[in-house]
């Protein structure tokens, strides 16, 4: 019988490179402030380098390996703080272009203030699988994997989730029309 042939070694540096801006907004977008988000990354690639010889590809890849540690990380760390955190999605991680006009830098905050609210609305389980969703990028079979849901399960929950945050957000629109 032949040894299978020896994988690889995984370049961690380069997976830093990589994969660390979506870890980083994963944890922005689940609520961690800039500074406690770099911490919260930089915390998952220290787990990463610890328990390197543990990754196992038969299992899946190394992308959803790492967010899978994020998660475990995240969920360990808003245990400690007895609360959870959440942001806005993409609004909230996105980098306002350099020195953007007053209005468009008030129209940007108000944007986010209003996602929040938005997702405010959401229970824990819907703003946990956005999160893994739009900041980790990763697939609802992935989302399946690591949350124990079923994929069909997964793709429900992101339906009504971003549904309801339509129409959330659409009635804060109609609102400050009325105003």
């Amino acid at each position: 019988m032949a040894q299978p042939a020896p994988r690889p070694p995984i370049d961690l540096s380069e997976q830093f490179e990589r994969t660390y801006p979506a870890i980083y907004r994963y944890f922005r977008y689940r609520g961690a402030d800039v500074d406690a988000a770099n911490d919260l990354a930089a915390a998952v690639f220290e787990r990463a380098l610890t328990r390197l010889a543990s990754f196992d590809p038969d299992k899946g890849s190394f992308h959803t390996w790492l967010f899978t540690i994020a998660h475990h990380t995240a969920i360990n760390d808003w245990k400690a703080r007895a609360r959870a955190w959440l942001l806005p999605l993409e609004a909230a991680a996105a980098r306002p272009a350099p020195d953007p006009s007053p209005e468009a830098a008030l129209e940007q905050r108000q944007r986010q203030a209003d996602l929040l609210a938005a997702l405010g609305t959401l229970e824990r389980r819907p703003r946990e699988i956005l999160a893994l969703k739009f900041a980790g990028r990763l697939t609802n079979r992935q989302i399946a994997g690591l949350t124990g849901l079923s994929e069909a399960n997964v793709g429900v929950i992101l339906y009504r989730a971003l549904r309801r945050l339509k129409a959330a957000l659409s009635a804060g629109e109609e609102q400050v029309r009325h105003e």
